[in-house]
């Protein structure tokens, strides 16, 4: 247990770790929420947590969304189904980690926010507007799958040729299963989580977006130049290795390196300075 209290405080410590905080932050939740239950279960309160449940989770009437704002945020935060979170933590981690260095940590976790955000806003639009949902009855949303769908999206439209290894598919690339959740999310708006699809939906918008935004001609030149300082960055992480090694080596610092990289994590090359560029650049050429 000891191991694993110093890997959540090395996650929360370190500035290039956004993907994992929201995942940690999901788990956490669910545990929290789990304890909760089972107490109030076993104290023959179980009203009381479904209560607890309404007042966290996006209810599909208006008048309370407007008197309890915070569920807007707090809704793709709550799961009450172990498979439920499991499945969206994997597809956050695996999509995430697909673009998380492409893009920064500080995107990823944005587009986590802005997809849910969408998703909640595409359900409340849907569910009140149109009589086919209307005659269901007030209905609660909860689970973070608009925001993994954003990402999932996001990854599909800057990344559309990117491989991954599918069991009895082989590799496959991710516009293709990108394309498969969101045709599958719109067949079943009909199905019995109607409201879920709607909101998965809405995150995709938001992913396809964001992905179309940063793939405009303007802004290819910056990610081309990104794609290739990774492999710079590489090279500067293995300078810092021999930095470290050999201390009579005193022309570049190896704190500043890391700065340097860490900076790259989270907010991408762009974020750089001239001289942060040009110090990564002296430290990734210089031969000893």
């Amino acid at each position: 247990m000891q191991s694993i209290w110093q890997d959540i405080r090395m996650i929360f410590s370190r500035p290039n770790q956004g993907l994992m905080r929201i995942i940690v932050a999901n788990i956490a939740v669910f545990l929290v929420l789990m304890t909760i239950k089972v107490v109030l279960l076993v104290a023959n309160q179980g009203p009381m947590f479904e209560s607890l449940l309404e007042h966290i989770t996006l209810s599909s009437q208006s008048k309370i969304v407007l008197t309890e704002p915070w569920t807007v945020l707090s809704y793709f935060f709550v799961h009450v189904e172990v498979f439920h979170l499991l499945f969206n933590m994997l597809f956050l981690y695996w999509f995430g980690t697909i673009i998380q260095d492409f893009i920064g940590t500080q995107r990823i976790v944005k587009l986590y926010f802005w997809g849910g955000i969408a998703g909640a806003i595409a359900y409340l639009l849907m569910v009140n507007n149109f009589a086919y949902f209307i005659q269901k009855g007030p209905t609660y949303l909860n689970g973070a799958s608009a925001g993994v769908f954003a990402i999932v999206v996001a990854a599909a439209t800057i990344k559309p040729s990117y491989r991954v290894h599918l069991f009895l598919f082989g590799d496959v690339q991710i516009k293709y299963i990108s394309a498969f959740y969101v045709i599958w999310s719109f067949i079943e708006t009909t199905g019995s989580n109607a409201g879920g699809n709607i909101a998965h939906l809405g995150g995709a918008l938001m992913g396809f977006l964001f992905g179309y935004f940063l793939n405009k001609p303007e802004k290819k030149q910056v990610f081309i130049r990104e794609e290739k300082v990774f492999s710079v960055v590489h090279v500067a992480q293995k300078k810092v290795q021999e930095l470290t090694a050999d201390p009579e080596k005193e022309d570049v610092v190896e704190e500043e390196l890391n700065q340097i990289l860490d900076k790259i994590s989270t907010s991408g090359y762009d974020s750089l300075s001239k001289y942060e560029k040009r110090r990564l650049f002296k430290a990734s050429q210089k031969n000893d």
